[in-house]
């Protein structure tokens, strides 16, 4: 990924989601990148129109194990990546992050971007997908994505 493009990535998320404020939230950090980046390569998935990012998911593969401690909250998402480790095939799917910059809202970007990431990332068969979503749009694309897709993702209230 070209540096210049994932500094304005990682500066309009931190704008948007405010992890620096919250020491439960992945932080939007360089490390965290990397870090994602060791787990799968396609855990960042996005699109650019004129050299210029205009959507981007974050996806973290993970273990059942930690999806169900994450979705009960005994893990915070911090705590969630630090956890899992790398894997062959993973058994969870925890879709992150999704933003799109105003002008390019509402055109499926972040639908496609996500279904992008969970085909890339090798998965088990009946692989979770789960979400916690941050905003009234983030709950209803989580309802969008529930009625396109046969595996329902489990939802952290």
């Amino acid at each position: 990924m070209d540096e210049k493009v994932l500094s304005k990535m990682l500066n309009i998320a931190e704008k948007f989601f405010g992890t620096a404020r919250d020491t439960h939230q992945i932080p939007i950090t360089m490390e965290s990148f990397y870090r994602l980046q060791r787990l799968h390569p396609k855990t960042i998935v996005y699109r650019l129109e004129s050299g210029e990012p205009i959507s981007w998911v974050v996806v973290l593969p993970t273990q059942t194990k930690l999806m169900e401690k994450f979705l009960t909250g005994e893990l915070d998402e911090r705590e969630l990546l630090d956890m899992t480790k790398p894997q062959n095939q993973y058994e969870a799917i925890y879709l992150c992050a999704a933003f799109t910059v105003p002008e390019h809202r509402r055109k499926g970007h972040v639908v496609n971007l996500f279904n992008d990431a969970i085909k890339e990332i090798p998965h088990v068969k009946d692989v979770k997908l789960f979400a916690w979503p941050f905003s009234q749009e983030g709950r209803k694309l989580a309802e969008h994505f529930n009625a396109k897709m046969d595996n329902k993702i489990l939802i952290k209230v």
